[in-house]
């Protein structure tokens, strides 16, 4: 039976520096079963890849022998009459492509079909899918990412640790199929750092100019495709330490609408009022987000509009994705959600009303 298998999400770079700290100092249990982690050991240096993070929406196309071939969105199995901007339609006119690069794939990694599904993931992009970032304004296109899933053929609690993930690679040649509109980012400019892990910092700020510098201003791999001056949305960093998979997501503000950032009224008395201050703007509410939220909730990528009278609707959204995705950081800075939720709707609320006052004037 075809089931939805989960790309799941690419972490913030503090989460893996969390992780990988947690990883490389574990040394065991005590009597009580409680974790132990030696201090003492020096955290590593890895070498990370890393790739244009495309401005699109998220799909894969899966395949098992007992199964066969299907499609997906980031959050559903699609198709034809339940599509998502096109993807399953333009996948399943090109399904010979894309059997033959999993057959391929499946044959070099060693795969066995008949036991586990192949998942090749990529951002759907091109076409009006996001306006004025990395494709748009060209045919809509496959961008696969550098690593497929490989998944147990029988659903089970198990499955994320029974999965792994192989490069989409066959000897030295990133996998791609041009002619059916299937291109490997791989393919397109990347770029290599050095993470050492007991200085993270350091390359933090590299990779944060490396945005700023190369990707926003102009996409390189919208210019790849002769286009000029499209705004780049960020990087995508992957590496493999002790046999898994890490990547992490480093974005830029310019892809997104500008939402004016929260300004302190009168004097601040306290540090507490000021960490609020800064969470919203640094964390919770980054214009990417507003526009990603937004986008979602009233399925602009499929034709859908913003609707006032689904304001909560959205607030609520919004509100879920802060805390899924910045909720340590307001342990970090010793505040509770219920002191800054307030603030969040406060933002979103504005971001939604602009964006509302912008479809209408078009």
């Amino acid at each position: 039976m075809k089931r939805f298998i989960s790309f799941g999400s690419i972490e913030q770079f503090r989460n893996i520096v969390k992780n990988i700290e947690t990883t490389a100092r574990y040394s065991g249990q005590d009597e009580n079963g409680e974790p132990i982690f030696d201090e003492k050991i020096v955290l590593p240096k890895v070498i990370a890849n890393i790739s244009e993070k495309i401005h699109g929406t998220n799909a894969s196309v899966c395949y098992g022998e007992c199964d066969g071939f299907w499609v997906q969105s980031r959050k559903n199995i699609i198709n034809v009459e339940e599509d998502n901007a096109d993807c399953a339609l333009k996948a399943y006119a090109h399904q010979e492509a894309w059997m033959k690069l999993i057959r391929n794939l499946a044959k070099s990694h060693k795969v066995d079909l008949n036991k586990q599904i192949v998942s090749l993931y990529y951002e759907w992009s091109g076409g009006n899918i996001q306006k004025k970032t990395a494709l748009a304004g060209l045919d809509k296109r496959a961008m696969l990412f550098q690593h497929f899933k490989v998944s147990p053929l029988e659903p089970s609690l198990e499955d994320e640790k029974s999965a792994y993930w192989l490069e989409t690679k066959i000897a030295d040649e990133w996998v791609s199929a041009v002619e059916a509109d299937i291109f490997n980012i791989m393919n397109f400019p990347t770029y290599e750092i050095e993470i050492d892990f007991e200085a993270p910092l350091l390359s933090q700020n590299k990779m944060i100019a490396l945005v700023e510098n190369e990707i926003e201003p102009s996409s390189p791999v919208g210019r790849k495709f002769g286009v000029e001056g499209n705004i780049g949305e960020g990087i995508v960093v992957t590496f493999m330490f002790e046999g898994n998979l890490y990547r992490f997501k480093v974005k830029g503000e310019k892809h997104a609408k500008r939402v004016k950032k929260l300004k302190v009224q009168q004097p601040i008395d306290t540090l507490k009022e000021q960490k609020k201050i800064d969470y919203i703007n640094n964390y919770a509410c980054r214009t990417w987000r507003l526009e990603q939220i937004y986008n979602e909730v009233f399925d602009v990528i499929n034709g859908g509009v913003g609707d006032i009278k689904k304001m909560g609707q959205y607030l609520k959204a919004f509100h879920a994705d802060v805390m899924k995705e910045e909720g340590d950081m307001l342990l970090e800075l010793e505040l509770e959600s219920k002191e800054v939720n307030s603030l969040i709707s406060k933002v979103a609320r504005a971001y939604m009303l602009s964006r509302l006052d912008d479809e209408v004037s078009l």
